[in-house]
């Protein structure tokens, strides 16, 4: 299985939080024996499951072994620009 930081299904998300928060969430992954990427995967699953229950059913989750599906982009992300510059656009 690739590390995460080399997998094309996870993103890197970084931030800043107080160092007491911090701690406490250092504190939070020895005690679940994990690391602060899978811990912090984790929370954040745990709290939108809390959070909104059923509202993510329909997202697939992702694999046993950490693969996420692959990405789609929706059909305006898709559209070509167009402008200055650019041969295609009428």
């Amino acid at each position: 299985m690739p590390a995460k930081k080399e997998d094309s299904g996870y993103a890197a998300l970084r931030g800043h939080i107080p160092k007491d928060l911090y701690r406490q969430f250092k504190i939070l992954c020895l005690e679940r024996g994990v690391d602060n990427s899978q811990g912090l995967e984790d929370l954040i699953r745990e709290y939108f499951e809390l959070k909104d229950g059923d509202k993510y059913q329909d997202i697939a989750p992702v694999s046993p072994d950490r693969t996420a599906p692959p990405e789609t982009k929706p059909p305006s992300a898709t559209k070509a620009k167009r402008g200055k510059g650019n041969k295609d656009a009428s």
